[in-house]
């Protein structure tokens, strides 16, 4: 594994990665200051040891006492049955726990730092790409990319002036989204923050005492908007000329961002419609049409056969927050099993949120039932989709057949080796503390190629090496027209407000150039030509009629 590592590094050498340097130099020179505010509420959130916001509990649950004052060996019929149930309540506290103690060691840590850096002026992350081309911070506990307490514990340490209304607008429309309402209109989203000034003054002012907060999708991120926006009204009502200047990083979201790239490669025009490359008045919600894709095949399955299990399916409704994993986890070799375990998750959500366990013990087999029909309207959905990897397998497959690394160069240059090799188990026995402890070890197959890793990983992979090079073609055209500043993930592109319009156009502008100026499974065709020449390579598949240049005038492309 070494020497090929070492191979891929003298090939690496040779391209020209100038697009890419260019784009992590730019993220490392964004310097980054503690929202000190957010972390003062964090801290005694925590402290206090109530889940707020969505925080894990401090402490484990207690395991549920054992119920006999006997052994197990000795109890009747009845005394079984309840045993039954008590190991099923014991093993799910066991669960349950062994889930929240990295989230806590997750909270712990990020506190920690955010403490140690809280009087810094300004501080920096370092900044790597992985084997795709994606890019990361080398720090995993508080970072732009981690979660929502992580990302509200940052802010900007150079500000930018708020001039008018217009330079606020993203400042608004950033406040919609992270609360959750941002399925509708931009221009309801920038009305959802004139018309909670009020509320969100009042939580500024007390967060604990005023906790509607806390009803936010993002709370923490809420938290970090509502003190923004707090402060930008107090200045804007006063309105003397003097500008607001603004730190909080504002973002645009892709819809389903794997689906998207997927749908514009192959030129999908209602795979694209649903993920919003063409221009729409409201955004459309490709979740909630799986979700009701699913709820009529449910429906049609109770009117064909009176299925019971489909009619309490009907009544127990099916909602884009049951489908969203689901569709989001498909450009990346997300399986019939996933969804299942998927579907199962929601329904533990809504059975805690509502407090009302509807399926009860028929959990497992009901979330078997709904993730099943959710599958089909997914693949009766995005039946393109599957095409493209159904093809970028089949070409993983040559490669693997040959026992060849699979690889490709991205539209930016960067060249991508899919390197997973077979495995191999080795039993070692030693001695431990005076004990003989008999311990797996897992190796790697020296200048093996893993077949069944190079497909599963090779359509994922190659779609995360496309949204990276769309991220790295936004971020150089940002800094050739003075952004510098970036909170970027994957499929979320961060700036300041003021500088999000421009900053929108310029990721449009980029995704465009990305696939008019490139037939992707075109080169992918030619480097394997290359790379295998004595194998009979398929033809990519024939596009749609999807004008990608629609891109441009999608208002909800990210949003």
């Amino acid at each position: 594994m070494r020497k090929r590592a070492t191979q891929y590094f003298e090939e690496l050498e040779k391209e020209d990665l100038t697009e890419e340097f260019k784009c992590v130099n730019a993220l490392q020179k964004t310097p980054w200051q503690i929202n000190k505010r957010v972390l003062s509420v964090l801290r005694q959130a925590w402290d206090s040891g109530q889940e707020w916001g969505g925080l894990p509990p401090r402490d484990d649950l207690p395991l549920p006492p054992y119920p006999f004052n006997v052994e197990p060996s000795e109890l009747n019929d009845e005394q079984l049955k309840e045993f039954k149930l008590f190991r099923k309540r014991r093993g799910e506290v066991h669960q349950h726990n062994n889930r929240t103690m990295s989230l806590r060691i997750l909270i712990e840590r990020t506190l920690q730092m955010a403490e140690e850096y809280a009087d810094r002026e300004e501080f920096y992350y370092v900044w790597q790409l992985d084997f795709r081309g994606r890019k990361y911070p080398m720090e995993s506990f508080m970072s732009p990319q981690t979660g929502d307490a992580g990302k509200a514990l940052l802010h900007f340490a150079f500000g930018v002036p708020i001039k008018n209304d217009q330079d606020a607008q993203w400042l608004a429309i950033h406040g919609a989204n992270v609360y959750g309402n941002d399925k509708v209109s931009m221009e309801e989203r920038e009305l959802f923050a004139y018309m909670n000034t009020e509320m969100v003054k009042a939580i500024a002012a007390d967060p604990f005492s005023n906790t509607e907060w806390l009803e936010a999708d993002k709370p923490w991120q809420f938290l970090a908007w509502c003190y923004e926006w707090a402060d930008y009204s107090e200045v804007r009502e006063r309105g003397m000329g003097e500008e607001f200047i603004t730190t909080l990083p504002c973002h645009a979201d892709g819809t389903c961002n794997g689906l998207q790239h997927l749908s514009a490669i192959l030129r999908d025009e209602e795979g694209g419609k649903s993920v919003n490359l063409l221009p729409s008045e409201i955004p459309m919600d490709i979740y909630a049409d799986v979700a009701m894709a699913a709820m009529n095949r449910i429906r049609q399955d109770s009117q064909d056969s009176g299925n019971i299990l489909a009619h309490r399916a009907l009544q127990y409704g099916i909602d884009r927050k049951m489908t969203k994993r689901s569709v989001m986890i498909v450009p990346y070799s997300g399986t019939r099993f996933a969804c299942r375990d998927y579907v199962v998750e929601a329904i533990e959500e809504r059975t805690k949120k509502t407090g009302n366990d509807y399926w009860g013990e028929d959990k497992y087999k009901a979330a078997n039932y709904i993730s099943n029909n959710i599958w089909e309207a997914i693949n009766d959905k995005i039946a393109s989709a599957r095409t493209v990897m159904d093809y970028i397998r089949s070409i993983g497959d040559l490669y693997a057949q040959n026992q060849q690394v699979m690889q490709w160069k991205t539209p930016t240059g960067f060249l991508v080796w899919q390197s997973y090799s077979d495995m191999y188990k080795r039993r070692i026995k030693t001695a431990i503390n005076g004990s003989v402890v008999k311990l797996n070890y897992m190796g790697q197959v020296d200048n093996s190629v893993s077949r069944s890793k190079t497909l599963s990983g090779s359509s994922p992979n190659f779609i995360h090496s496309m949204d990276a090079a769309a991220l790295t073609m936004t971020v150089n055209r940002c800094v050739d027209e003075g952004i510098t500043d970036f909170a970027m993930v994957h499929d979320s592109y961060g700036t300041h407000s003021t500088n999000m319009p421009a900053l929108s156009l310029f990721l449009r502008e980029a995704f465009v150039s990305l696939y008019e100026d490139n037939d992707v499974l075109g080169q992918l065709y030619e480097h394997a030509v290359t790379m295998l020449p004595n194998e009979d390579i398929p033809k990519p598949p024939t596009k749609g009629k999807l004008n990608i240049r629609d891109v441009l005038t999608s208002e909800y492309f990210f949003s």
